[in-house]
């Protein structure tokens, strides 16, 4: 939604009954320009018929990879090329249906679009969706290929030392099935994307006008997808290594990580949040750059820490916060998933993030 139509959708809220004369007078606009904006809000849902009726279900639409994670945790200290002794821990994942999971667990109207299969898996993820209130009505069920399974194995300090992922499915969410869904992306408030779809099906999101779009890199591997239009997104939350693939600055500094922001920012990107992991974050805007320092956090699992941190950044964007609380608040919630032994905590709450942000100083 531009902000053009968000300010005739308010004047429209406020009244009902308003002319097209009246919006036209109190914004200073052309008669014909209000008519225009008018039909685009009913195109993308926000008003759905004549006399405008507004449609108040405003979401958030993220689009992404969906996946049973397999983790283990070593009881020592891993040792490679051996059997270790350790536990096996079975959950949901996947980087775009666990930041829609942590976004519906921060009360957001979330619509989730990614590819399933039509197995024990993928009718798992959707029960669990429908419980958790993630609408996964415009996903892809592909019957002849598996759900994507993604086996990590963490080091006795919570880290992830190695990990394998067969997603091949996610190439199934294809240039002519999203330009299928060209409506629902136009009509979400923010959108959402992850790397773990092809390139070609991110270039189309990226080229649509008017769409609100967050970035999340996933790796230094499929951050490369993006490389070409990264300017186009808004917001962005790359590491330190997949901002170095897509700048090609090596950020072993500080000072690296802010050229680093200034370069996205040079590039088209709106809002950058570089995490440099237990040092912080580095957050850049057309208003400047400045890093917020992250607490000690002890880490008992560090696999959806990124996740939490980009729904937080998606929360306190829709609810207005500045740059820095925003920061603060989607560290909070990463420091939340930090501690969880399961990639998604079950305590994951605003009053949880809220609390915990005051725990660490941060406000």
């Amino acid at each position: 939604m531009t902000n053009r139509e968000r300010e005739i959708l308010e004047l429209i809220k406020k009244n009902p009954f308003i002319t097209q004369e009246e919006i036209a007078s109190k914004l200073n606009i052309a008669r014909a320009s209000v008519a225009v904006h008018i039909t685009n809000l009913m195109k993308k849902g926000y008003i759905l018929g004549k006399g405008y009726i507004i449609n108040l279900d405003e979401y958030v639409l993220v689009i992404g990879g969906a996946n049973v994670d397999i983790q283990g945790f070593p009881k020592e200290k891993l040792r490679y090329k051996d059997s270790n002794i350790g536990i096996l821990n079975m959950s949901l994942g996947g980087v775009g249906r666990n930041i829609a999971e942590n976004l519906a667990r921060l009360n957001v109207n979330v619509k989730l679009i990614t590819a399933i299969g039509d197995d024990m898996y993928g009718r798992k993820i959707l029960e669990h969706s429908k419980n958790i209130g993630i609408d996964m009505s415009h996903s892809l069920i592909v019957s002849d290929e598996n759900t994507s399974t993604y086996l990590s194995i963490l080091d006795e300090d919570g880290d992830m030392a190695v990990a394998l992922s067969c997603m091949d499915i996610c190439d199934r969410i294809g240039v002519d099935f999203i330009k299928s869904k060209k409506k629902i992306i136009e009509g979400s408030r923010v959108c959402v994307v992850d790397t773990n779809i092809p390139k070609e099906t991110l270039e189309v999101i990226a080229e649509l006008e008017d769409v609100v779009l967050f970035l999340d890199t996933v790796s230094t591997k499929k951050a490369q997808k993006v490389k070409d239009f990264i300017g186009k997104f808004h917001t962005i939350k790359p590491n330190r290594y997949e901002a170095e693939i897509l700048t090609g600055i090596y950020v072993d500094n500080v000072d690296k990580a802010k050229k680093a922001c200034e370069v996205f920012l040079n590039k088209g990107v709106e809002r950058v949040f570089l995490s440099l992991g237990e040092d912080g974050v580095v957050c850049g805007d057309s208003q400047g750059i400045f890093k917020i320092d992250m607490p000690k956090v002890c880490v008992v699992n560090a696999t959806g820490a990124g996740d939490a941190f980009l729904a937080g950044l998606v929360f306190s964007y829709i609810n207005d916060y500045s740059m820095e609380a925003s920061a603060k608040f989607a560290m909070a919630a990463a420091a939340i998933a930090l501690s969880s032994k399961d990639t998604i905590s079950n305590k994951m709450t605003i009053q949880n993030v809220n609390t915990k942000a005051k725990e660490m100083g941060l406000c």
